[in-house]
């Protein structure tokens, strides 16, 4: 992922949380799911994607932090 460093502290902020929230989401999917009734590949597929938009998230909080020093932001 290429993070636009010049982006608003914001804008950056609310990516991430949408990453975070997609993220929580198919851990929360993946939870429900019966272990007899789970694919593997499926668990496969959910943890991945998981950790890809939770790796992404953690990029993005931290640029955020960046813009948030940036711009003098408080409390960030």
């Amino acid at each position: 992922m290429l993070i636009d460093t010049s982006a608003a502290y914001a804008d950056i902020q609310e990516y991430a949380e949408q990453r975070l929230c997609a993220a929580k989401a198919l851990l929360f999917s993946l939870s429900c799911m019966g272990i007899n009734r789970a694919d593997a590949k499926d668990m496969n597929g959910i943890a991945d994607a998981a950790y890809l938009l939770l790796e992404d998230a953690s990029d993005l909080f931290n640029a955020a932090r960046k813009a948030a020093e940036r711009e003098g932001v408080q409390n960030a």
